[in-house]
């Protein structure tokens, strides 16, 4: 049912830009050629690797969707066999936001995680019997991304003390080299990111506020009863406090989570908050883009693995504020308050355009001629539309050349600010001699209105529906010299 159920969202599903960006790097770069430019992109390479042949096979990137869901899928099957929680705390996982839409529907290398985590929350209590299948696994998780680091350091830290107290040589070397290799890579890879990546930027210029807006955002987002209740809430004058007061909820179910971890194991304990921590310092110092609620599934994902190894190890533990039947109903709670989110992204994306890519570049596919010059306002809102037109020329007005993949490069962030938008195209229009040019214009978050610059010589051509992701619609222009 599951199965079933995520299924006919994904293929209701259109491709937004990050999704696209991933298909369209594995497309276009060599083995060697993607190493270099993962340090740009701020993500390990494995979810790439997976999908590098059969992107160079000319395979659709339906694939990639289908790879994703399955993974979910399987994801699910595990928990549901394996995981010591009752049938009503397992059914309220497996329909919270997360589960129901942004693990199986959204096609990033954040889908693989359950199918990850789950396969060591389900070998855990065997894992000394099976070291090197367990040390595969962290290795395997650590480079999904670069948010999973902390949980795989302290995870597998713990697993090899207790390796080394079993005083088997060869299990320590090889699970130690294991572990290792596999953190060590995602610092290699990932190392010079920040000098590299314009979205990404250790700072500690607005710390306090980051420290206030990523928590916050970490709550509201993933519960986001604001949009779901949206036919209460603007009938009510305290609709606002409503919205805070579910997030405040949700945040003490979650506070309350962490406290049973402590009361049932101290280890475990340190490991989810350790893991969840990691993920606060790299949104807090690192990234500057919006917690999406994949992302915060993430950092639940790992408190769904804590609870499977303590209620497995404790079931018949009890203490005075958390016993096994009070955690169940915590979590079925916690979880429960996400479905409305994920049940308004899933009727949005059937009933609607999750992004206006598809819509747009079928528009240019019958009415714009092949020769045209396709010109976005900003390179990495359009990556939708790259995908879908490959045979179509793009030019980037930052590279000053025709691109087929987006490169975050960080000396280019003000090349809008001292100079108008229309100044700088029409200066790339006669310096590279360009015809037949046509602008693309992307309200993504509200973003990039050079619309309102343009001059009458530039004319309307197209307007696209406003879309789930963010709002990622596009208008087209056509110059005329």
């Amino acid at each position: 049912m599951y199965a079933a159920a995520t299924l006919t969202i994904v293929l209701h599903h259109e491709i937004w830009a990050d999704e696209a960006q991933v298909w369209l790097i594995v497309k276009n770069l060599g083995f060697i050629a993607l190493f270099k430019h993962l340090v740009n992109e701020g993500h390990p390479a494995l979810f790439y690797l997976l999908m590098m042949p059969f992107a160079k096979m000319n395979v659709s990137i339906f694939f990639m969707q289908i790879f994703c869901w399955l993974c979910s899928c399987a994801g699910v099957f595990l928990l549901l066999t394996f995981a010591p929680f009752n049938k009503i705390t397992k059914c309220a996982i497996i329909t919270s936001a997360g589960f129901l839409y942004f693990f199986p529907v959204i096609a990033r290398s954040y889908s693989l995680l359950p199918l990850l985590i789950f396969a060591l929350a389900a070998i855990y209590k065997d894992r000394l019997k099976h070291p090197l299948f367990f040390s595969i696994l962290l290795a395997l998780t650590a480079n999904i991304h670069v948010i999973m680091f902390g949980f795989v350091f302290i995870t597998g830290l713990f697993f090899l003390l207790e390796i080394f107290k079993e005083k088997k040589l060869g299990n320590s070397i090889c699970t130690s080299a294991i572990i290792i290799t596999g953190l060590l890579a995602v610092v290699i890879q990932l190392w010079g990111t920040e000098s590299a990546n314009s979205m990404i930027n250790f700072s500690t210029q607005n710390i306090w506020s980051s420290c206030i807006i990523v928590p916050v955002q970490f709550f509201v987002n993933a519960v986001d009863f604001n949009n779901a209740l949206y036919f209460i809430i603007n009938k009510l004058s305290f609709g606002t406090v409503l919205y805070v007061l579910f997030g405040f909820i949700f945040f003490i179910l979650y506070i309350n989570l962490c406290v049973g971890l402590w009361f049932y194991d101290k280890k475990i304990f340190v490991i989810n908050s350790l893991g969840v921590l990691f993920q606060f310092f790299i949104y807090i110092f690192a990234y500057s883009a919006l917690m999406y609620p994949s992302r915060i599934f993430c950092a639940f994902i790992i408190t769904i693995f804590c609870y499977w190894i303590v209620l497995g190890q404790h079931q018949h533990k009890k203490t005075k504020l958390f016993s096994v039947k009070t955690i169940n109903i915590i979590i079925t709670v916690f979880f429960a308050m996400t479905v409305f989110n994920g049940i308004n992204y899933t009727i949005k994306d059937i009933t609607g355009n999750y992004s206006s890519a598809k819509e747009t570049a079928k528009f240019i596919k019958q009415n714009i001629p092949e020769n045209s010059v396709l010109i976005p306002t900003e390179d990495g809102c359009a990556l939708g539309i790259y995908y879908y037109l490959p045979e179509r020329k793009f030019w980037s007005l930052r590279r000053q050349t025709y691109i087929k993949y987006m490169k975050w490069v960080k000396e280019d962030n003000n090349v809008y600010e001292d100079y108008y938008f229309t100044k700088i195209l029409e200066n790339n229009i006669q310096k590279h001699k360009l015809k037949n040019v046509y602008i693309i214009s992307s309200n993504f978050m509200n973003l990039h209105h050079f619309e309102d610059k343009l001059p009458s010589k530039y004319k309307l051509i197209f307007s696209s529906n406003k879309a789930v992701a963010l709002g990622e619609s596009f208008k087209i222009y056509r110059f005329k010299e």
